[in-house]
């Protein structure tokens, strides 16, 4: 692993910002703070890598996982139609730069096509337009209020101890650690909705039952075969950051602690936040999908548990 970690050092580092467009009016992050990034086996919770993994910083449009994940799992609990039609609220298009289907108050979009460009997007009014939706069955008075309360309480409830969640979009600047980002991935994977949607690689959405927009999923790390979400983001404050889920077949192995022939699911999630350019966090992200599986191959053969700090526990 030595010479992923000279390459990712001299990747992170040596990069200098770039300017983007969008959202949050923070400075952008100085050129010489490293990023952070963590890789773990999901199934297990082995941590394979990490670099500078505690430092909490802002997440970008991230957060949207949180927010998405929250509007699923009221659908689920409420019975809610995904092709409902939702009213866009005028405090949705607060954020031009991050409003991508240019909505306008009173416009409406299904709840299915909010959801993917939320996942799928840097899109901060159609995560508002949810939280809008969603809150407003909490608290009619407060619905974003209602919706924060919503996503801080998930939060908890999956062991994400250093996040405190802002807003209903990575346009309010949230801060996280590489460990609660992983514990939000590997929650989002397990959940059918979410994964279908951030494994997308286009869709198209409608606005006003006419006009139509095509969104592009923002996650490059798509086009690798085995990689399967999970969310790409890229603010002013957070720089360039990454959550990317990549799956092996389950294999059977001999378990070295009883001696018997076990079968190990595989699935590897990679996070990189505040990386100073778009294409270094893929370069790194490359690099780990590459050396990691290695990493795990190796572990598989001892299965050593003895050292808790080298797992995150799996959200259920």
């Amino acid at each position: 692993m030595r010479t992923i970690i000279k390459t990712c050092c001299a990747l992170l580092a040596g990069l200098m910002v770039t300017s983007c467009s969008d959202l949050d009016p923070t400075p952008a992050p100085p050129a010489e703070r490293m990023p952070s990034y963590l890789a773990i086996e999901t199934y297990s919770g082995r941590i394979l890598y990490t670099g500078n993994p505690n430092e909490r910083r802002p997440i970008g449009m991230l957060t949207n996982i949180a927010t998405a994940l929250v509007v699923l799992d009221w659908v689920n609990a409420r019975g809610v139609n995904m092709d409902k039609q939702l009213t866009v609220p005028k405090e949705a298009c607060r954020w031009p730069q991050t409003n991508l289907l240019k909505l306008k108050p009173g416009d409406t979009i299904s709840l299915r096509d909010a959801l993917h460009s939320t996942i799928m997007w840097d899109d901060s009014a159609c995560a508002a337009t949810l939280a809008h939706a969603c809150g407003a069955t909490i608290n009619a008075s407060d619905p974003e209020g209602a919706f924060v309360t919503q996503m801080n309480q998930m939060g908890r409830a999956i062991g994400m101890k250093s996040t405190r969640f802002k807003g209903s979009s990575g346009a309010v600047v949230t801060q996280s650690d590489t460990h609660d980002m992983a514990k939000l991935g590997m929650y989002a994977m397990q959940k059918p909705g979410f994964r279908s949607i951030c494994s997308q690689r286009s869709y198209v959405a409608t606005v006003n039952h006419t006009r139509t927009v095509t969104i592009i999923n923002s996650n490059q790390m798509l086009s690798y075969s085995s990689v399967d979400g999970v969310r790409a983001a890229r603010s002013a404050s957070a720089g360039a950051c990454l959550l990317a889920s990549a799956n092996r077949a389950s294999v059977k192995l001999k378990n070295p602690l009883t001696g018997k022939e076990d079968t190990y699911p595989q699935r590897l999630l990679i996070v990189i936040l505040g990386a100073h350019t778009s294409q270094s966090r893929y370069k790194v992200a490359s690099l780990l999908l590459r050396d990691c599986w290695k990493t795990w191959e190796d572990w598989q053969k001892t299965a050593d548990f003895s050292d808790k700090t080298k797992f995150i526990a799996v959200p259920k």
